[in-house]
């Protein structure tokens, strides 16, 4: 016969099993090394099978600033296409009496020819304000906040990119630890990343939640920086990302949104919030036509506005110059003759 004893000994042992394999109470069950080889594979899995994104919405932006008593708010209109590695940014002051009223500024990645366009508003036609040689410079100053709130949400903390970071030998995993969220699997991994070789030494500390089943994208994240030359500085960044999830396709950025906070001496200097809102997520395929000059009615030029195009005026120029300095020279052999 079994003793009570015996029988409270096995509930517990076998309470004690649950809780230690529940997911609430997981803890450090995944190995950074496996956890960067199945996000590295994420990563790759977005760059192909997400090669033809269409995401479009708005982003607000507001901006607080302690000092002078400042705020201010201003909600822009962005449409982003992606494909065959072509990247297209329309962007311009959302109106609430017109919601199409949008495309002041244009940006085309990545394709054969790299431009920026612009207008003053849409009743004007479009002008180029920039033949762009470098394409990757120029999509690092829309990182934030254009591309860093929309399109590369999924795998960037607000525009900074999460793999080159983890990968890094200045990046250190303090704690991975399973957890469940609403009865949804979720990993986080807490962190320390060593800024000593970026040029302004300090730290960043914090942690990032992911989404394990879908593609390892990043759900939450918060973390602070501070800067060994500036004691006294410190800057805190902070987001959110909720997804349209369809079949196995990387998660489309739904909405986002993140805040910046600057602090002197512990106290609030400014805050900067964004918040993106989608109105349309689209995987549905783009023509090449679209990422041209010609989609804006101004032909398949190669130089910007006010160089010619022609160059017969340079020919001519060229031979009146010789056939003048021919007369000279032959009105001197006559004369000398």
């Amino acid at each position: 016969m079994i003793s009570r004893f015996h029988v409270l000994l096995c509930a517990a042992l076998l309470l004690l099993l649950w809780v230690v394999d529940h997911p609430c109470f997981a803890t450090d069950d995944l190995s950074p090394e496996k956890f960067l080889q199945e996000y590295r594979e994420a990563v790759k899995q977005y760059e192909t099978v997400n090669s033809t994104i269409q995401i479009e919405g708005t982003l607000s932006v507001s901006k607080f600033r302690k000092v002078k008593g400042s705020e201010g708010k201003v909600d822009v209109h962005i449409k982003y296409l992606s494909s065959n590695g072509q990247e297209r940014l329309i962007r311009g002051d959302k109106k609430e009496d017109n919601q199409k009223d949008f495309g002041r500024a244009v940006d085309v990645l990545g394709s054969d020819r790299n431009f920026t366009l612009v207008r003053s508003s849409p009743e004007e036609a479009y002008r180029i304000q920039e033949l762009i040689s470098d394409s990757k410079a120029r999509r690092s100053k829309l990182v934030n906040p254009f591309l860093g709130y929309t399109v590369d949400s999924p795998y960037t903390l607000g525009g900074i990119p999460i793999l080159p970071m983890i990968e890094s030998k200045d990046f250190d995993f303090i704690k991975i630890e399973t957890i469940n969220n609403k009865d949804n699997l979720r990993v986080r991994l807490e962190f320390v990343y060593d800024l000593s070789n970026s040029g302004r030494p300090g730290k960043r500390r914090g942690w990032m939640i992911f989404d394990p089943k879908n593609k390892w994208v990043v759900c939450e994240y918060d973390y602070k920086t501070t800067f060994n030359k500036i004691p006294d500085f410190m800057a805190s960044f902070s987001g959110m990302n909720r997804y349209k999830i369809e079949g196995d396709r990387v998660p489309l950025p739904e909405e986002v949104t993140g805040t910046m906070t600057t602090f002197q001496s512990g106290k609030e200097v400014t805050r900067d919030e964004y918040h993106f809102q989608a109105e349309r997520l689209s995987t549905e395929p783009i023509p090449d036509s679209e990422f041209t000059l010609a989609a804006y009615g101004l032909g398949d030029v190669e130089q910007p506005p006010g160089a010619p195009t022609n160059t017969l005026p340079y020919w001519a120029f060229g031979f009146a110059a010789v056939a003048l300095g021919i007369s000279v020279v032959l009105k001197r052999m006559a004369r000398q003759a």
